[in-house]
């Protein structure tokens, strides 16, 4: 299985899912990327920014991607 694949797969059938996830849960590190590669297929990903805390408790914000149904 490739990136998209892991990626699709992901987003339908456990939902959204941010940078972080993926690099630990996928092995993508340039979600974006993936992401954009399959918005090119015909995919309609939706991006949401969301605040998270980092490790030292700052707010960051981060992208969350999800598969619109």
């Amino acid at each position: 299985m490739n990136q998209k694949e892991r990626l699709l797969n992901h987003l339908q059938t456990k939902g959204k899912i941010n940078p972080l996830q993926a690099w630990r849960e996928l092995g993508i590190y340039r979600l974006s990327d993936t992401v954009l590669r399959l918005r090119k297929e015909g995919y309609e990903i939706t991006t949401n920014i969301t605040k998270v805390k980092n490790k030292f408790k700052e707010v960051c914000s981060v992208a969350e991607y999800n598969l619109e149904a």
